[in-house]
């Protein structure tokens, strides 16, 4: 029991009513003498409880302090609109105040802007400040059910509030009342969807289980926890199906080495943007004063004993040999040649460790003994967890 006297009442009233008198009330009962017979316990609870009052007061004083002059909050109206101010990034003019940010009023598909500290009039930007951050359209795909939550829950390794956020998440992605077409997923894989591939086509069949083209919730859930909470045995299944590429529970030499191919080309493409976005930033932050040399624009330290003056001679030489006429056009011809030297490597070894039967092909059975023993065979499908 907290023991709360008139002042205190009265602080409760001022909170619950966002006003900025809740530390005057305060004040008046620091200055009220408790009543003689309240043991210290109690006093001390309810000293506590006050103190939190008194803050929470306090931090809506100073947010109702802050004031957007020009600037009408489009769902209460409020004007001007007091305290922290969400701009949505993807609208033309749109503004909410916190309290209607919360009830979620607005496209889910867009983002908001938190503005503390209120802009000049004349200074708001009336455009588009970012192109949109999801793929997905404002579609009605109902609600999460308490059953559906419940079946889920039973079939994935998520837990009801785990659900509940990929559900929103589900509804800022979707495109159609039935879910996630084919060409939001691709979308939604960046660099790896930007182009026709093999990754991208088997990504999109292992969450496609019941293979109709479009991504249910129920798809989005056994998928992702799988990759993201699945045991070792569920990936080398689901990794098993991926190799399959022709459905006759085994994989062949050649399919093996297609999307051993494929993963190689989806890597190289990941890589290229990486270096563009290094590109693009030292641009953006390099400091060109007029007198810097060219090398001031690398600041990573040479590792001693490194670069092309620390390799002997004969080092020189057999580079020099082995690649006679190299032009800068033919690096992307070269890497292809390394890669599939690779790659072949990577299939005999494959089948010369894991085909215990010598048939040629690779059960199921024997799949999952070679990949236990040799788990980097399914890293890739672990890279896949941040698809969504």
């Amino acid at each position: 029991t907290v023991v709360m006297d008139q002042p205190a009442a009265t602080i409760a009233v001022a909170v619950a009513a966002g006003l900025s008198g809740a530390a005057l009330a305060y004040a008046v009962m620091r200055s009220t003498a408790p009543p003689p017979d309240v043991p210290k316990e109690k006093l001390d609870e309810s000293t506590a409880v006050l103190n939190l009052l008194y803050n929470i007061a306090a931090d809506q004083a100073r947010k109702e302090g802050v004031v957007h002059r020009s600037i009408v909050c489009n769902s209460c109206r409020m004007s001007p609109l007091r305290g922290i101010r969400y701009k949505c990034a993807n609208c033309m003019d749109y503004d909410v105040c916190e309290a209607c940010e919360a009830h979620d009023c607005h496209n889910r598909t867009h983002v908001f802007i938190q503005i503390k500290i209120p802009i000049p009039p004349l200074c708001n930007p009336r455009r588009h400040l970012l192109p949109p951050f999801y793929p997905g359209r404002r579609v009605d795909v109902g609600q999460l059910t308490w059953d559906e939550i419940v079946r889920l829950q039973k079939a994935s390794h998520f837990d009801e509030i785990e659900l509940e956020a990929l559900f929103d998440q589900f509804r800022a992605l979707a495109t159609q009342p039935a879910g996630i077409d084919r060409e939001t997923f691709l979308v939604c894989l960046g660099p790896i969807g930007s182009a026709p591939n093999l990754v991208a086509d088997r990504i999109f069949k292992f969450f496609d289980s019941d293979s109709d083209g479009v991504l249910n919730f129920t798809d989005l859930v056994l998928g992702m926890s799988v990759l993201c909470k699945g045991t070792l045995e569920e990936k080398i299944t689901f990794a098993f199906k991926g190799y399959d590429l022709q459905d006759t529970g085994y994989i062949s030499r050649a399919e093996l080495r297609s999307v051993f191919q494929a993963y190689f080309h989806v890597n190289m493409e990941l890589v290229r943007d990486l270096v563009r976005s290094m590109e693009e930033e030292m641009i953006a932050n390099f400091n060109d004063t007029g007198h810097n040399p060219v090398s001031a624009a690398f600041t990573a330290p040479v590792p001693p004993g490194a670069g092309p003056l620390a390799a002997t001679k004969s080092q020189r030489a057999s580079l020099v040999d082995r690649l006679p006429d190299l032009r800068p056009d033919d690096a992307g011809s070269l890497m292809e040649t390394l890669s599939s030297d690779a790659i072949d490597e990577l299939v005999e070894s494959a089948f010369v460790n894991g085909d215990l039967d010598k048939d040629g092909r690779l059960s199921f059975s024997e799949f999952k003994q070679w990949a236990a023993s040799d788990p980097t065979i399914i890293a890739w499908f672990d890279s896949l967890g941040s698809v969504f």
